[in-house]
C-alpha cells in the first residue's frame, strides 16, 4: 500500500478499549477529574498507553519472556513453541521497550548521582 500521498483525511478517533483506572481517582488532571479516561490526552497523542492496556496485548503476556538474576531472558516454552510471527514481533517490541525504559531509568540514576 503506498503512503506517500495519504493526507490524513480519514483518520479517526477510536476507543482502544482501555479499561478504568481506578487508582487516580479523585487527582487533578490537565483534562479534567475523569479518572475513567486514559491519563493521556487522546486528541494530543493518540492514546499511547492503549498499547499496554489493550486485550490484544494483555493476550501476550503469557509469551513474555522473565529475566534471571543477572538481567538475562530466561526461555518461555509457550513463545518457543509459538509459530505465529507476529506474536514474536509483538515480545521483541515489548522487550526492546522494556530495554529503553531500563536504560532510561539508570540514565536518570547516574544523572542524579553526578549533579
Amino acid at each position: 500500500m503506498d503512503v506517500s500521498t495519504w493526507t490524513g483525511e480519514r483518520a479517526y478517533s477510536v476507543y482502544m478499549g482501555a479499561p478504568e483506572d481506578y487508582s487516580r481517582s479523585g487527582e487533578s488532571r490537565s483534562m479534567g477529574n475523569d479518572w475513567t479516561m486514559p491519563h493521556e490526552d487522546p486528541y494530543e497523542m493518540g492514546c499511547p498507553g492503549a498499547w499496554y492496556r489493550s486485550p490484544f496485548v494483555l493476550s501476550l503476556l503469557r509469551f513474555y519472556r522473565d529475566r534471571d538474576q543477572q538481567g538475562n531472558r530466561i526461555a518461555n516454552p509457550a513463545l518457543d513453541h509459538c509459530e505465529d510471527p507476529l506474536v514474536h514481533e509483538a515480545i521483541v517490541y515489548l522487550e526492546r521497550h522494556e530495554e529503553s525504559a531500563i536504560g532510561e531509568w539508570l540514565y536518570q540514576i547516574h544523572a542524579r548521582r553526578n549533579q
